[in-house]
């Protein structure tokens, strides 16, 4: 016999030996295979060569997108430069200022009594039947007592504005003695810019007084205009006019009224306000000098200040505006110069 017996068995530890082996080769088995199938999944999931390209593609994309925000970016730093320009935007030249010749057309308010007529009303407001009708748009001549009608003060109609139409236009249909600028004082507006569907009084040829005397007189006697209401200077649209005279010529209150404010303004310089009746304020701009106080009652004609040798305006001058209101007028339609 061998070394071994039957009896003689292997020792028990040989045995594990071999179980050992057995194990290791399951393991490795099992790590090949779990190896081929990443290996398959990769291929499976993995970008292909062919799908690279298009990745690639956004890269233009990307420096474009990268781009756009320095437009913006421009965009906004430009933007307070944007809102200058909207702030000092020109209105187109067929939209003026109201004249500020006429003052705005005020209504009477009657309610309806018993026994009376619209004719009768009419008699009664010196203002004829049509323009009762008009202005209520009242087709019966016996409205029902405890209606409320307008009386204008004078006569006239009331009409609807067109889409095509302009205070213009209309103004020289219905009443060719007045302007649209005209018109728009006596509507109330502050300038002549008309919308479809607004009603607009316009009063008969004739039966309106002549245009209101004029309420002031020069700031700068002896003074030309130099530049006109509305025109440019410097870029800005002027609300006043520019009255030009000879160096150190005094400069006047236009009416009676009271010192409102004295400021410098930052695009004009030394500035004095005055305050009258009916809302009117006056403003002289561009003094060289000043001679009155806060709160001081002033005289048509007393000295308020002087003009200099030279002024922002490029000669000796004053910026001369009158506002009702907070509304800019042109002086030229009520001052006497």
């Amino acid at each position: 016999m061998g070394r071994y017996s039957y009896d003689d068995m292997p020792p028990e530890g040989y045995r594990e030996r071999r179980g050992n082996g057995r194990m290791t080769g399951v393991i490795a088995s099992i790590g090949i295979v779990l190896t081929l199938l990443a290996v398959v999944l990769y291929l499976l999931f993995s970008p292909s060569d062919s799908e690279e390209t298009p990745a690639e593609a956004p890269a233009d994309e990307v420096q474009v997108t990268h781009e756009e925000p320095s437009m913006l970016t421009a965009s906004v730093l430009d933007e307070p430069n944007t809102e200058h320009v909207r702030k000092e935007e020109i209105p187109p030249a067929d939209i003026v200022p109201a004249s500020g010749r006429y003052p705005a057309i005020e209504y009477t308010e009657y309610a309806v009594a018993e026994g009376d007529t619209l004719q009768s009303i009419a008699d009664a407001f010196s203002v004829t039947l049509g323009t009762l009708s008009s202005v209520n748009r009242l087709l019966d001549a016996n409205p029902a007592p405890g209606t409320v009608i307008s009386i204008p003060p004078v006569d006239g109609v009331l009409h609807t504005m067109a889409g095509n139409e302009t205070l213009e236009s209309v103004a020289a249909a219905f009443n060719p003695e007045l302007s649209a600028a005209d018109l728009a004082s006596l509507n109330g507006k502050a300038n002549t810019a008309a919308e479809a569907g607004e009603d607009i009084f316009i009063p008969s040829p004739g039966t309106l007084d002549s245009a209101i005397s004029y309420l002031f007189s020069s700031p700068l006697p002896g003074g030309t205009v130099a530049s006109g209401f509305g025109e440019l200077f410097d870029g800005r649209q002027l609300d006043g006019i520019i009255l030009a005279a000879d160096p150190g010529s005094a400069v006047v209150a236009a009416a009676d009224g009271t010192i409102l404010d004295i400021y410098s303004d930052p695009s004009y310089g030394r500035s004095v306000s005055i305050l009258h009746e009916n809302g009117y304020v006056t403003t002289y701009s561009g003094l060289e000098t000043i001679g009155v106080s806060g709160a001081k009652q002033v005289s048509r004609g007393e000295v308020i200040g002087a003009i200099g040798t030279s002024s922002v305006f490029g000669k000796p001058a004053v910026l001369f505006s009158i506002k009702q209101n907070s509304v800019p007028l042109d002086p030229v339609n009520l001052t006497e110069f």
